[in-house]
């Protein structure tokens, strides 16, 4: 099974390609696309992330500085 996902500013055109879709005998659902963020990461989104839109948020740079992982893990590792 194929999973497509089509992002659509225009109302008018997601009706037109859902109306396609239907007339080529394919199950069709609309609903709101919801961007992978922090909080989705955390949460969930309802649904699997495609490989494009994890490598895309896995892209982003916010900026941050990266933790090494000793110190990023230490609390976990002292054997407490």
């Amino acid at each position: 099974m194929t999973t497509l996902i089509i992002k659509s500013d225009s109302g008018k055109k997601t009706n037109l390609i859902m109306e396609l879709a239907k007339e080529l005998g394919l199950s069709v659902t609309a609903g709101e696309f919801e961007e992978l963020n922090t909080k989705a990461m955390v949460t969930g989104i309802g649904r699997k992330t495609t490989d494009e839109e994890l490598i895309d948020y896995l892209s982003k740079d916010d900026g941050g500085e990266p933790i090494d992982i000793e110190v990023a893990f230490s609390k976990y590792s002292s054997g407490k």
